[in-house]
């Protein structure tokens, strides 16, 4: 990779705060993310959870907390980082998230986190907050394996993907996660985790 390839413009671009949204049959996740050489869970932000009928307005306030609390850690242009820097952030990270999903687990009646975590439907949140005001909804497919999101160059993903001005209210923010997690796909004989209208 040369070094040209870092412009001020692409590095400004490169950042960006995150936020996944998970949704369950019974239960409403928000996890906050931090970007190094890849995406963890928080060790600081904002992770929150909400039975699954949580109102716009709820996952509105609560999105934009957690999108704000991301942060960045990432070089752009550099080949490595620190290494024991990133072992001590990965093991903080790992605790915060057992921690986190063990007391969903638990709020919601399930005997173990894997049970948590299992038929659930997921968007993958983006800012890239050095650039302007728009948030990036991902919805995803969910499959055996986690989830996957189409493409750019597919036309699913261009059907799919929603970008949000951060200007709006709470509520129609919440609508808008809401709606992205309408998109969602699932496998065959399976159901997307939606209220029903």
């Amino acid at each position: 990779m040369t070094q040209t390839y870092f412009t001020p413009e692409r590095i400004r671009w490169l950042h960006n705060k995150q936020v996944g949204i998970v949704m369950s049959p019974a239960f409403l996740v928000i996890e906050c993310r931090e970007i190094w050489k890849g995406s963890y869970f928080s060790r600081t932000g904002w992770s929150t959870h909400a039975p699954k009928d949580a109102p716009p307005l709820w996952i509105g306030e609560n999105f934009r907390k957690a999108l704000l609390s991301s942060e960045y850690f990432n070089t752009p242009g550099e080949p490595f980082l620190d290494g024991e820097e990133v072992d001590a952030m990965s093991r903080a990270s790992n605790a915060r998230r057992l921690a986190f999903w063990e007391e969903v687990a638990s709020t919601y009646g399930y005997k173990k986190c894997e049970q948590a975590g299992s038929c659930c439907d997921m968007v993958f949140a983006q800012w890239h907050y050095l650039v302007d005001d728009f948030v990036i909804l991902t919805p995803s497919k969910r499959t055996t394996g986690g989830h996957f999101a189409w493409p750019s160059n597919t036309k699913q993903h261009k059907e799919k993907v929603m970008h949000v001005p951060l200007s709006v209210s709470d509520e129609d923010l919440g609508l808008a996660v809401q709606e992205a997690l309408s998109r969602c796909e699932v496998p065959k004989r399976q159901t997307v985790n939606m209220l029903k209208p």
